[in-house]
């Protein structure tokens, strides 16, 4: 799979989309956080299309595109933990939008881990994705911090997040890593392919 000129084309456009959207809103910080997983989402599954490209065994076992995995697991295969955290790390925002997270979920003013059919918060998973937050193992926290960023955006796109003004203290944070996050998988993406 090509990266081609439209592709980058769709990734400029949809970047200038969500810069239109301030975080001083809850409207605003709503459609900048749907936006900006609308193009993680292209990223992420053209990652997976290029990881399988080189592995092609490795999608044997799909009876559909694995979403999730993809998200998470195939972007970090196709970074690497190593250099995602190291990316992180060197931004000092983003370390910071992390800890306000961890924050949050520690006090129990979120919960992310919710059951996908009834909506009901699961704290034992959430108390999980916070120790997994913490850990010492790079490829631990990676994981984790893309399960946050897939978990949110699955909470919204299936309306276990209700449109509330307190939904703005983690949407900030999680925009602010999310920026980062695609940024990042468009940068490795680019050094890696020419655009045709």
């Amino acid at each position: 799979m090509a990266v081609t000129h439209e592709f980058e084309q769709f990734y400029v456009r949809w970047i200038a989309k969500a810069n239109r959207y301030t975080m001083n809103t809850l409207d605003d910080c709503f459609d900048k956080f749907f936006t900006l997983f609308v193009t993680y989402n292209r990223l992420y599954v053209s990652a997976t299309f290029l990881l399988r490209q080189r592995d092609p065994a490795m999608a044997k076992k799909w009876t559909s595109f694995p979403d999730g995995k993809a998200a998470t697991d195939y972007v970090l295969q196709y970074i690497s933990s190593s250099e995602f955290m190291k990316k992180i790390e060197e931004n000092q925002e983003v370390v910071n939008a992390i800890v306000r997270i961890m924050d949050l979920i520690q006090r129990e003013r979120f919960y992310i881990k919710l059951d996908m059919v009834t909506g009901d918060r699961q704290r034992n998973k959430d108390l999980e994705l916070l120790k997994a937050l913490g850990s010492r193992s790079r490829n631990t926290r990676a994981k984790a911090i893309l399960q946050v960023l897939y978990n949110i955006r699955c909470n919204m796109f299936h309306a276990h997040k209700a449109l509330h003004p307190v939904q703005m203290d983690l949407l900030r944070p999680a925009i602010v890593v999310l920026q980062e996050v695609v940024r990042m998988l468009h940068d490795k993406m680019a050094s890696e392919n020419n655009y045709l």
